[in-house]
């Protein structure tokens, strides 16, 4: 994906992993989100083609962004985006000089 603007790169996403966090009034443990880097990305839109060719297969896909290339995001991580979290649930990767990779996010379920 070497068309990609360089300008369009105009928001900040935070991928990190989460971590149990006991409070300390009551006991109770809950899951929160703990950043590991953070990088530029963009928004990224299909083709009419693509979404066609995607159809049932992603239709939990609520997030395409675009990044520059970077090896240390994989689905194993969650993303920050706009005070939202998602899985990353995908990563279309190009490897190549000045390259851009794009990253499928879904939604995060609020319940766990």
């Amino acid at each position: 994906m070497k068309n990609y603007n360089l300008s369009r790169l105009n928001k900040r996403v935070q991928f990190g992993t989460v971590k149990s966090v006991e409070n300390l009034i009551n006991g109770t443990t809950k899951q929160q989100f703990v950043p590991l880097f953070t990088v530029w990305c963009g928004e990224y839109t299909l083709t009419i083609s693509n979404t066609i060719s995607l159809t049932g297969t992603t239709a939990t896909t609520d997030e395409l962004i675009a990044v520059r290339h970077d090896e240390r995001i994989t689905t194993a991580l969650l993303v920050l985006l706009d005070g939202v979290e998602y899985k990353v649930a995908g990563v279309s990767s190009d490897s190549e000089l000045n390259s851009y990779d794009v990253v499928t996010l879904t939604k995060v379920n609020g319940h766990g």
